[in-house]
């Protein structure tokens, strides 16, 4: 399988939301209905917002340009891929192991089991980030008294040669160069919280094609991004392995930003899905937003595995 790979180069720390309103933690992933947000903002500031409701309006009558995936760590030419769900261990050594190198991804897809991809406490990967807490102070700007609002602020930082990456299904060739150009903007936009403060800003480090080796005899699917199932797929559910993350939040947009989004579940990165799984763009317009509908990205972006057989 070959899919558009796209490596970005942090210029500053990045705050990753886990939670609203908790900044004391960030996560090390930008999940991919985030990034598809960002990608829809930055799209409207370049092309205008018609332009952008006839793309979005593309996604929902199925006729999708591209699939994107969430983003996940990468350290020179070392990219590091969510161990599936079904590739637990109960070696100690091994549980706590939440992504893997490309090369051992693949032979995880081809049904290898975690203790033989890694065979021994040095070919376990090293994830090339960390986190650090900031002291910070929230001044009241009407008599510039801190007062108690005093805490600390998440951000992740990451080590020369590194950064995170993410890959593009394109359905249409053609809309590569489109693709390119919204992500440049977005670049100087910046991604996460904390962006007037100049955090959240990349350069895209590198655009190449990635093959991702997979096996002959295909009946699962390992997700590279979140995953809204359609009404129809439930069932697919029961044979999975996976695990379900709530969404919430506000709205970003330059109208109603103040306005709380409705609150979604989705199934996350790694889970592994029987069949064929699609997902679909779900709305999550608050009632009393009447300007434009506001949706979350849940389209499923994964590649094809090989499971065992349940026992």
């Amino acid at each position: 399988m070959k899919y558009a790979l796209y490596k970005l180069k942090f210029l500053s720390s990045v705050h990753i939301g886990t939670r609203e309103g908790f900044r004391e933690s960030t996560d090390i992933i930008i999940h991919s209905d985030t990034l598809f947000s960002a990608f829809c903002n930055a799209f409207s500031l370049l092309y205008g917002a018609d332009a952008l409701e006839t793309l979005l309006d593309r996604f929902r009558s199925n006729k999708i340009p591209f699939l994107i995936s969430s983003t996940f760590p990468y350290l020179g030419n070392n990219l590091y891929f969510p161990v599936p769900f079904n590739k637990f261990s109960v070696k100690k050594d091994l549980k706590k192991i939440q992504y893997v190198e490309k090369s051992q991804f693949e032979k995880l897809l081809l049904g290898k089991s975690l203790e033989d991809v890694i065979a021994d406490k040095s070919s376990i990967p090293e994830i090339p980030l960390h986190t650090a807490n900031t002291p910070r102070l929230a001044i009241n700007r009407f008599n510039n008294s801190p007062g108690e609002n005093f805490f600390f602020f998440a951000e992740l930082f990451f080590p020369a040669d590194s950064g995170l990456f993410f890959l593009v299904d394109f359905k249409e060739t053609g809309f590569t160069k489109t693709f390119n150009a919204v992500l440049q903007l977005l670049s100087h936009e910046g991604i996460g919280g904390d962006r007037t403060a100049g955090k959240g800003h990349f350069r895209i480090e590198s655009i190449s094609e990635l093959e991702i080796h997979v096996p002959e005899n295909l009946n699962g699917n390992v997700l590279l991004s979140l995953y809204y199932p359609k009404k129809d797929e439930f069932n697919l559910l029961e044979n999975g392995y996976y695990d379900i993350i709530e969404r919430k939040g506000y709205i970003y947009s330059s109208i109603g930003k103040n306005l709380r989004r409705k609150t979604v579940r989705m199934i996350v990165e790694g889970s592994v899905i029987p069949g064929n799984p699609a997902g679909e763009i779900v709305d999550v317009t608050p009632e009393i937003f009447k300007v434009h509908r506001i949706e979350r990205y849940g389209l499923c972006f994964s590649v094809p595995c090989t499971l065992e057989e349940k026992i």
